[in-house]
């Protein structure tokens, strides 16, 4: 991380890096999610499943890096993987993964912040230094706009000692802030940030792919489907395997 990068995401919460996938690779994510999206469950790969039950105007995927080899390739990006490495005190691991599509009306209700204490998402700084329980990195692949219903944050939260005093619906909160980005960009934020997305109000399909890595010796999240398979570790690279492999210390 940059001397700026350090003081927005503590600043903040998150960060914004600009142009991290090329085009192509974009285009090739989103044909593998074009046809992910068409099949039934039951024809999903191996280890890829519902992590909640589709709906007209939503559909989240679970343990997505499994869909296809090209998903490796946001497993160990450098950019990304910097800014991770240095917000966990270099101990962390890739914890899970899943994509999220969003149609007309549909959101992400706003979650976190830094009050009530949340077991897995906490932040401090000590000495100088981040320390991010959770820290996410978010690939929008299409339709990312405000009216889109972008990824949303109240920025500062996550230093918050008090908790939010407004709902959970994005309409409801005032203080969110919209985070619009361009397919190949990523925004990387700390768990601990109040977050979600604004309501998709154009239709058009947002979708996003998360890869969200938490300190080394944090299990699997589990729940939602969001656990890797027995043997993915076996399809990565050294390099990669070692990134998403359970760290005792």
């Amino acid at each position: 991380m940059n001397q700026e990068q350090r003081y927005l995401f503590d600043t903040h919460g998150y960060i914004v890096l600009r142009g991290v996938l090329d085009t192509a690779l974009v285009a090739t994510l989103n044909g593998h999610m074009d046809q992910l999206e068409a099949l039934a469950e039951d024809e999903f790969p191996e280890g890829v499943t519902l992590g909640k039950p589709r709906s007209e105007n939503t559909l989240f995927i679970s343990n997505i890096v499994e869909a296809d080899p090209v998903f490796f390739n946001l497993i160990d990006l450098p950019p990304v993987i910097d800014i991770v490495r240095e917000t966990s005190s270099g101990l962390f691991r890739l914890n899970h993964t899943n994509s999220i599509t969003h149609g007309r009306g549909a959101y992400t209700y706003v979650h976190m912040g830094g009050a009530p204490l949340h077991p897995k998402a906490t932040y401090a700084v000590v000495d100088g230094k981040i320390f991010s329980l959770l820290t996410k990195a978010v690939f929008p692949l299409a339709n990312q706009k405000t009216d889109d219903g972008c990824f949303a944050v109240i920025p500062g939260s996550h230093k918050s000692n008090f908790e939010r005093p407004s709902d959970d619906h994005p309409d409801a909160n005032p203080y969110l802030v919209p985070v619009e980005a361009e397919p190949g960009d990523c925004i990387v934020f700390t768990e601990a940030l109040a977050h979600g997305s604004l309501v998709n109000q154009s239709g058009r399909a947002r979708r996003t792919l998360f890869y969200c890595y938490s300190v080394g010796y944090m299990p699997d999240w589990g729940n939602l489907g969001l656990s890797f398979s027995e043997g993915f570790l076996e399809r990565l690279s050294p390099e990669q395997a070692e990134i998403v492999r359970l760290k005792a210390n």
